[in-house]
């Protein structure tokens, strides 16, 4: 029963031209490739070979900062500019003993090893050592022990120290300390002459900065090794606080066990943080190194004292007690293990590629001596290599970096190579009997005139979608997306040029009856294997899978199924949360995670801490602004829980020691400068002299204090539940920091937290993510509307997508993943992947002409369908094995692709047919191309090998002049 033909459309029209156009391209293209194979081969080795000299330029990047946040962001910008105007001199290392009772001669004694083996860590040059890296403090000697004197030296028990500018959950406790160290009234930064409290300053010693409870027993560590039971609990109940840094013995236990009276008897832990000084002086002369960790600009001589102390607490992990466990985190660990971990899991890459190479073996030839494709499956791989190489040399070249996500690339580029491979051979496997009869390269240009229009339409989406990505403003996404566009353009031509030159090759030494694996070897067709023919899917996807999908009762309980799946996803959609943490970065084998592990469990955090800057102004004018912007702050009792200014203590200082009511009261200049150098050396404001960037250094013999060019205040933050609190709490105080009323000075003023770089991060990623989606699924459908030229088909493709994208996002939520910058791209990712599926099947059900549509969508899932579940099986079978990985990039990437191949395969494979066949687009109208196809087909059986020669000889005269079949018809013609 005939149809009725529409009449063409200008989509029709515009289609037939470019599909029209796209099928004659291939076509000669495959004839061109089978006729000098050599000349292909060799041209696809000379662009990897100058594409890879650009690794020379290869660039890892691993700081957070670099990777994770917008670059055009308020905390890289503020960022930069303390790295520039208030630079830290200090860094943190911390260690947390862990037993089921710490606080015992066993506990004790382990401690007091790892101590000394701190105290005897050495850096590889022998520069330094912990007595001469760690960060120095002032103690008051013995022979000072008056309470005058100590009230003398007091302003120095806090000197220059601060917490601010680290991830630490203890900072705040340092000053806690509220027993009197001296007279209320005495003030010897103000009472005692200048000359005299500046000469008893100096006479003071130092001592490294630490916070230890073996500050109870003074570090004598062979006493600590003979301490008995009741001797350590008796210390830790009557030692309050550090007679350093004031900081609480008490918190630096975890897992604190008291008794009725609230003595403490037992802790699970203890915790030791140590801090070392950065050489800036070796930094200005130009002796520095990048922690990538941080971003820090580190000397180097730092960097390798505490690459030594990580030996130091690796080798006492090691030697730990039975049942003791030491957690330890350095400063430069997060760049370390970042680094290892962007290349170390290459394992899993080898061992995927070696099982897609089998399955590719087995599933690419036959069982047979001769018709085994044991070499072009090797190709086949080798093309993804080759692909791999361009992507990185191109992008080295053009000084895009190289970021911890890249390593999930190769997997992708392995699964979309392996797929346009087993596209272009279905569509050899599907030519008929009599096209077959046909000479090599008319065969070659018939497969490859369909199997290059389809993965065209797939690999011009995945690049769409990927271009959609590079212009995200996360620099990791960017970074990923444009290598993966690279790589998938490099996949696209080695496997339309690479593959398909040394096809011919192989189908060449088939036809001649060659061994498949020793070519020089010549088999006769008795010897020929009987399982040569044994093709297990193709014949279940024809006789089977073709057949019972189309029958009524099937088709509704895929539709029901569908829907259900669609529902249930759609609520985890719902529920998903937006969460970013850099930490998750860190395998979960490595110490620096096990230590943040143990941290969280020990030493709950009580909210971020964050600091806001204020950088030149006339601080003496603006202080009555100054005391209500503090007032605005301290009413944000919602989400502020404490705050920490140097401005309290100085307004209490001066109506104290000067008797002004200040700041109502206006003073001079050199008065406000004066006293405020009075306040900095007094016992209550030593600890803020930290908080303060002059135009030339703080002496104690200055008669004022320079002029200022950056000051800062402390706050904390209370305890958030999740981004629909922290990002608003983080918002409002920008804005109340940003409209603050200053009118003198240089205008800058912003607030600052660690925690910032996530926050920041999870403000822009949600758009981000839906933004690309969004318009990566616009661009799909605009270029399967191009390539397949039908409507109702590409809004299927597209139905299938955001199916597949919904489904997938909901899984994600039951499996316990998150919205981050890893499952952003992986989702990006997801488009290019699952459109695919969808695309190769409406494509084939275009141009399948049988009655009708059930027969169509029969027909379609036969020829195509083993093609599309190879592709899927085999992308799935290149990352199963990152199951067993412990990195945060490969565990998310498995999870969400075994989700998209699932759901992609579903989708296209049952799905599709389905809705195709009860209300599917008529196929393509243009019968006139069909004919000039079919005569093409046709004519291709007179073609002898001679006029094989004449057009290769035709062809190298004249490079792919003009070399369509009708040159062949007229050169047959003319035998």
């Amino acid at each position: 029963m005939g149809e009725t033909k529409p009449k063409d459309t200008l989509l029709s029209k515009v289609s037939n031209k470019i599909v029209g156009g796209l099928e004659q391209f291939f076509f000669r293209w495959g004839i061109c490739i089978t006729l000098n194979p050599s000349y292909f081969i060799i041209g696809c080795l000379a662009i990897v070979c100058i594409s890879s000299a650009g690794l020379v330029y290869f660039r890892q990047e691993n700081s957070p900062t670099k990777l994770w946040i917008p670059q055009n962001s308020g905390f890289v910008q503020n960022t930069d500019w303390l790295k520039d105007n208030f630079p830290t001199d200090m860094r943190i290392q911390m260690a947390i003993f862990r037993s089921e009772n710490i606080l015992t001669p066993h506990g004790l004694k382990w401690m007091a090893d790892v101590q000394e083996r701190i105290e005897n860590s050495k850096s590889e040059n022998g520069k330094l050592s912990w007595d001469k890296a760690c960060y120095r403090l002032p103690v008051v000697q013995n022979s000072m022990s008056t309470r005058k004197k100590r009230s003398a030296d007091g302003p120095d028990f806090n000197l220059d120290f601060d917490f601010s500018d680290f991830e630490s959950k203890f900072d705040d406790n340092v000053f806690n300390n509220t027993e009197p160290m001296y007279d209320s009234d005495f003030e010897p930064s103000v009472d005692l002459s200048q000359a005299l409290f500046c000469e008893l300053v100096s006479t003071f010693d130092e001592r490294c900065f630490e916070n230890n409870i073996l500050e109870i027993w003074k570090y004598d560590l062979e006493k600590i090794r003979r301490l008995t039971q009741e001797e350590i609990i008796d210390g830790i109940n009557s030692a309050n606080a550090s007679s350093l840094t004031g900081m609480k013995f008490d918190e630096l236990l975890g897992g604190v066990v008291r008794n009725e009276s609230g003595y403490i008897v037992a802790a699970e832990s203890a915790l030791i943080q140590l801090f070392n000084k950065i050489n800036l002086t070796a930094i200005e002369g130009g002796a520095s190194s990048n922690d990538v960790g941080t971003g820090e600009i580190v000397d180097q001589d730092t960097l390798l004292w505490e690459k030594a102390l990580i030996e130091a607490f690796q080798e006492s992990e090691i030697n730990s007690p039975d049942f003791h466990n030491l957690y330890f985190s350095v400063a430069r660990s997060f760049g370390d293990i970042s680094g290892a971990t962007i290349l170390g899991d290459s394992r899993y890459l080898a061992v995927g590629t070696m099982v897609v190479f089998i399955y590719v073996l087995v599933m690419l030839g036959k069982f047979d001596l001769v018709e085994n494709r044991v070499y072009l499956s090797l190709i086949g791989i080798l093309c993804v290599a080759m692909a791999i190489f361009m992507s990185y040399g191109l992008c080295s070249l053009m000084g895009v970096f190289y970021g911890p996500v890249h390593s999930i690339l190769p997997f992708l580029l392995l699964g979309i190579g392996i797929d346009d491979m087993f596209v272009i051979i279905q569509c050899w496997n599907n030519l008929s009997a009599e096209e077959q009869e046909f000479t090599l390269p008319v065969r070659v240009g018939t497969a490859l005139k369909h199997a290059g229009v389809s993965i065209t339409v797939t690999s011009i989406t995945d690049i769409a979608a990927f271009a959609i990505g590079a212009t995200t403003e996360l620099p990791s996404l960017q970074s990923f997306c444009i290598y993966a566009a690279i790589g998938v353009i490099g996949t696209y031509i080695f496997q339309a040029t690479f593959f398909v030159a040394w096809f011919t090759i192989d189908q060449k030494r088939i036809e001649a009856k060659r061994d498949g694996v020793v070519p020089c070897i010549v088999h006769n067709a008795q010897k020929r294997s009987q399982f040569r023919e044994f093709a297990p899917l193709q014949s279940f996807f024809t006789n089977h899978y073709s057949r019972w999908i189309t029958f009524t009762p099937v088709k509704t309980i895929i539709i029901i199924f569908t829907l259900l799946s669609l529902c249930l996803n759609a609520w985890g959609s719902y529920l998903i949360r937006q969460e970013f943490n850099p930490i998750w970065f860190l395998p979960t084998s490595s110490y620096l995670s096990k230590f943040f592990t143990a941290q969280e469990r020990l030493y709950p955090n009580n909210g971020e801490r964050g600091s806001i800057y204020f950088g030149s102004m006339n601080y003496n004018t603006e202080m009555l602004k100054m005391e209500k912007f503090l007032e605005d702050i301290r009413n944000q009792t919602d989400i502020i829980s404490s705050t920490d200014s140097w401005y309290d203590g100085f307004k209490e200082f001066v109506v104290k020691k000067h008797d002004q009511d200040f700041p109502k009261n206006n003073i001079s200049d050199i008065d406000f400068r004066i006293w405020l150098r009075q306040y900095l050396y007094s016992p209550s404001g030593a600890k803020y002299r930290i908080k303060f960037r002059f135009s030339s250094p703080l002496r104690c013999t200055d008669n004022a204090v320079p002029n200022i060019t950056v000051s800062s205040m402390d706050f904390r933050f209370k305890l958030f539940n999740g981004p629909s609190e922290h990002l608003p709490a983080m918002m409002r105080l920008k804005t109340l920091v940003k409209n603050a009323d200053f009118t003198s000075g240089d205008g800058i003023r912003f607030v600052w937290a660690r925690a910032f770089a996530s926050w920041e991060t999870e403000e822009v990623i949600g758009h981000e993510l839906y933004r690309n989606l969004a318009i990566a699924m616009g661009c799909v459908f605009v270029m399967t509307l191009i390539l397949i030229a039908n409507v109702r088909s590409c809004i299927f493709v597209l139905l299938c997508v955001t199916l597949t994208m919904v489904n997938v996002n909901g899984s994600m939520h039951f499996w316990g993943l998150t919205i981050d910058t890893v499952s952003c791209i992986n989702l990006v990712l997801a488009i290019g992947l699952c459109v695919d599926y969808a695309a190769h099947i409406a494509h084939t059900f275009m141009i399948q002409r049988h009655e009708s549509k059930n027969e169509r969508a029969r027909a379609t899932v036969a020829s195509m369908g083993p093609a599309v579940f190879h592709g899927g099986f085999s992308t799935f079978l290149a990352f199963i094995f990152l199951a067993d990985s412990d990195s945060h990039v490969f565990t998310t990437f498995f999870k969400i692709f075994v989700l998209v191949v699932g759901y992609g395969l579903f989708h296209g494979l049952v799905f599709l047919p389905v809705i195709l066949s009860l209300i599917g687009p008529e196929p393509y109208q243009d019968e006139v191309k069909n004919e000039v196809v079919r005569s093409r087909v046709n004519s291709g059986n007179e073609v002898k090998e001679s006029e094989g020669r004449s057009l290769e000889n035709k062809w190298t005269t004249s490079v792919i002049q003009k070399l369509s079949l009708s040159f062949s018809m007229k050169k047959t013609s003319a035998v």
